[in-house]
């Protein structure tokens, strides 16, 4: 993890080997819109940058196989942290239900390619609430689906639903 201070406003989380591509247009991209990059090998170093990231607004990027790893568990944390997500989806890494169904129901952005990203950056900089401090517990609705906050609807218009998803897979 690098340049950790949680005493600064919005942040984006990198997940992803380091000198990667897309990890380096994420960086690339945080730093030119002057945020804070923290740049994490894995999921468990990104949960310790978001335990030291209590009360800024944050989004968390990297590949949909590295996020949704331990039953997508991840996200759950970031919404609980009021952390948007973004996943992308390798063509040469192809996700399978296990990874875009705990995605597509924690509400993260799914994009193809890594110059997506910087739309994604973009909207949310325009359309991300406030930092804050973490979400308390969340309601049940209906079907055991958790009641969504304004957080995660931002990005509405660039997620698929769950329907359209199990159309996908079934």
């Amino acid at each position: 993890m690098a340049r950790g201070n949680s005493g600064l406003g919005s942040c984006v989380i990198v997940v992803g080997e380091a000198g990667g591509a897309f990890v380096e247009t994420a960086v690339r991209l945080a730093d030119a819109s002057r945020l804070e990059a923290l740049r994490c090998a894995d999921i468990y170093t990104a949960v310790a940058a978001l335990a030291g990231a209590v009360g800024r607004r944050l989004l968390v990027v990297g590949r949909i196989q590295d996020l949704a790893r331990e039953n997508g568990s991840f996200f759950d944390l970031a919404a609980a942290h009021a952390a948007c997500c973004c996943c992308l989806l390798d063509g040469n890494r192809p996700a399978g239900p296990e990874h875009l169904r705990p995605a597509l129901q924690a509400g993260a952005v799914l994009i193809g390619a890594a110059s997506d990203l910087q739309g994604v950056l973009q909207d949310w900089l325009t359309r991300a609430p406030a930092p804050g401090l973490p979400r308390a517990a969340r309601k049940a609705a209906p079907a055991g689906r958790p009641v969504r906050e304004g957080a995660d609807t931002m990005f509405e218009d660039l997620r698929a639903t769950e329907a359209e998803l199990n159309a996908l897979l079934g």
